[in-house]
C-alpha cells in the first residue's frame, strides 16, 4: 500500500475512534441550521472598523497612484525639457524649476495622506465609541 493511503486510513481510523471515545461532544455541537450570526456570535463593531480601515487604505492607495502618476507626467516633461536644452544655463534652470516644483507636491502629498488618515482614524474613533441601544447597563 503506498504511503499517502496509510496516512488517509491512519486519519480515518484517528478520527473514528474520537468520535467513539467522546459522544458526549456531538451532544454539545451546534444545530447545523442555525442561523450563522448564531454560530460565530461576532458583534457589528469590529466588521464596521474592518470595513472602514479598508476603505480608507483604498482611498489612500488611490490617492497615491493619482500623486504618482502625475509625477510620472511631470518627470517626463522636464525630460523632454531638458533634453531640448541647448546651453547649461538653460539646463540648471529646468532642474532648479523641477526641484522646486517636485518638493512643493511632495509636502502638499504629505499633508493630503496625513488628513486621509487623520479621517480614516476619527472615523474608526467615532464607530468604537458609539453606543447601541442594547449595550445600555441596566
Amino acid at each position: 500500500m503506498p504511503n499517502y493511503m496509510k496516512i488517509g486510513h491512519m486519519l480515518r481510523s484517528q478520527f473514528h475512534r474520537e468520535e467513539i471515545a467522546m459522544p458526549a461532544n456531538k451532544a454539545k455541537a451546534q444545530d447545523p441550521t442555525a442561523p450563522v450570526t448564531q454560530k460565530l456570535a461576532v458583534p457589528d463593531l469590529p466588521t464596521a472598523v474592518g470595513t472602514m480601515a479598508v476603505q480608507a487604505w483604498v482611498e489612500m492607495g488611490a490617492e497615491a497612484v493619482r500623486f504618482v502618476q502625475d509625477r510620472l507626467q511631470q518627470d517626463i516633461k522636464t525630460q523632454q525639457a531638458m533634453l531640448a536644452c541647448t546651453s547649461l544655463e538653460e539646463m540648471r534652470q529646468i532642474q532648479s524649476e523641477f526641484f522646486s516644483a517636485a518638493q512643493e507636491q511632495y509636502a502638499a502629498e504629505a499633508v493630503k495622506m496625513l488628513d486621509l488618515m487623520g479621517k480614516a482614524a476619527s472615523g474608526m474613533t467615532a464607530s468604537t465609541s458609539a453606543r447601541r441601544y442594547d449595550d445600555v447597563p441596566l
